[in-house]
């Protein structure tokens, strides 16, 4: 039953990256900064491979998650499905960060434009209406996280299934009280 819930979880996400109205799509990304706080952003999954159990987002090179990052190269993913009522929570590390053109090129012209902002994310302007673009410069940067736990809760009847799988122990898995 471990090795099937593993399998699901997994599957779920291949799905996800494929599938823009899947649940898993657009998850909750959790850093803690240089001051110890945590904050939390949702970010969209680009890309999963279930071999390695990397995780792969896009983000601005200026972002509050990037200098986070740099603090620490521990986050926790967070997805949940509300019809399912099944909540998948991992812990992870920074892998990889790559500004490739090539990546970014392929973006949409719409998507392209948001990691060409003069000013950084969450910089104070006046007006929305007065955010300025770069024409010839972009910020666009690809951070890839690899899988260190994962954590499942499906909350059914009669009885909730909590699971928790570690890289450490070669992803078995084991029960867990929900």
């Amino acid at each position: 039953m471990l090795t099937e819930i593993f399998d699901q979880i997994k599957d779920q996400w291949v799905r996800a990256k494929h599938q823009k109205k899947h649940p898993f799509r657009y998850f909750v990304l959790s850093t803690a900064g240089a001051n110890s706080f945590p904050l939390a952003r949702t970010v969209v999954l680009r890309n999963f491979d279930p071999q390695t159990l990397t995780f792969t987002i896009y983000t601005d090179l200026r972002s509050q998650k990037m200098a986070d990052l740099r603090a620490s190269k521990d986050v926790c993913l967070l997805f949940y499905d509300s019809k399912r009522l099944w909540q998948i929570q991992v812990v992870a590390r920074l892998l990889q960060q790559s500004s490739d053109p090539t990546l970014y090129q392929q973006l949409p012209l719409p998507a392209q434009k948001d990691y060409t902002t003069t000013l950084a994310p969450g910089s104070e302007i006046s007006n929305p209406e007065e955010i300025a673009y770069l024409d010839d410069k972009n910020f666009f940067v690809s951070l890839k996280f690899e899988a260190v736990s994962i954590e499942s809760l499906k909350l059914k009847r009669p009885h909730h299934v909590r699971t928790r799988f570690d890289k450490e122990s070669n992803w078995k898995g084991i029960f867990l009280v929900p």
